[in-house]
Parts: structure tokens; C-alpha cells; sequence
């Protein structure tokens, strides 16, 4: 677990909330302070896609909506001119780049016993971003941990967001 400063963030929200930066990851919390404490959970109600006219493509196949589709409703609550007294987002990494950090691991560990989460964080003026791993298996192999922790400081950088690692 690693925890990082954004340098700029005027331009980190600015991809956070209107560019598809993170539109693959799975929000499991949003959470925006304003005028009111707006409170996102991510689960997807299964049941409201009972009786739905959708094809069964249309309908979400995992437990939690993506931040592209929850991203807009966050976009709406925290646009304008005062800035949110704060906020927490609370995603998980899409199965297909845990597949991709997997493939470059030497480890016994398979893709579905380990979750990527970063929880990013607005609180005192700073926006900070940290990165955790949870395991539904005992193990003392932290290579999974150690990618995802190289990976999120090099994939920030490779998007022109500059941060620092705390």
C-alpha cells in the first residue's frame, strides 16, 4: 500500500471526472461533500433489470457499475465554482488489468483470489490517491501488491498527472 499526492489538481480532476481515465475501474463508494454529503454505492441491483425490454448484453454482468457510467452523477454534484469540501472514491481495478499485471507475475496466485482497489481521497485541500490490494486467500506473497503499487505511480505519470509518492 502506497499512498500518493497530486501535484496538480486542477488537472487531475479535471481527467478524473471528464475524461475516460478511469472509466474501467469498478466503484464500490462514492462519496462527495457539498452542500450535502451525496453518498454513492456501487452494487448493481440486480433485480431492476428483471423486467427490463434490455438485450442481455445491456445489463451489467459483475457487482459493481464502472466509473464510466457513475462518473457524469459525480461530474453534476461537483462542478461550479466552490470547491467540494470533500470526497472519497473507492475503486477497483477491471478484471482485464489485473489479468494484464498477473501475466508479467511468477506466482501462485491466480487473478480471482487477489482485488486492486485505490481509494481517492479530497480531504484538507489535498487530493491524495492510495493503493491497496485485498486477498481472499492467506499468503505471504506480496508480488501482487508490489506490481499494483508500481503500476498506479507509472500509469498516473504516463496520463501527464505529476504526483508525489508519500
Amino acid at each position: 500500500m502506497i499512498a500518493i499526492k497530486i501535484k496538480q489538481q486542477k488537472n487531475f480532476m479535471g481527467k478524473l471526472l471528464t475524461a475516460d481515465l478511469f472509466d474501467d475501474y469498478l466503484v464500490e463508494e462514492a462519496v462527495i461533500e457539498t452542500y450535502n454529503t451525496f453518498t454513492i454505492d456501487g452494487r448493481i441491483h440486480k433485480e431492476f433489470y428483471k423486467d427490463s425490454s434490455l438485450e442481455p448484453t445491456q445489463i451489467p454482468e459483475g457487482d459493481f457499475s464502472n466509473w464510466g457510467r457513475i462518473r457524469p452523477i459525480c461530474l453534476e454534484l461537483i462542478k461550479g465554482k466552490q470547491t467540494p469540501l470533500g470526497f472519497k472514491f473507492v475503486l477497483h481495478s477491471s478484471e482485464s488489468l489485473k489479468e494484464k499485471l498477473f501475466s508479467g507475475l511468477d506466482t501462485d496466485i491466480s487473478p480471482d483470489q487477489i482485488n486492486f482497489g485505490i481509494i481517492i481521497k479530497l480531504t484538507q485541500g489535498q487530493i491524495l490517491l492510495t493503493t491497496g490490494t485485498s486477498a481472499n486467500i492467506f499468503t505471504l506473497d506480496k508480488s501482487a501488491e508490489k506490481a499494483w503499487d508500481e503500476y498506479i505511480p507509472s500509469f498516473l505519470e504516463s496520463k501527464g498527472i505529476e504526483t508525489e509518492i508519500m
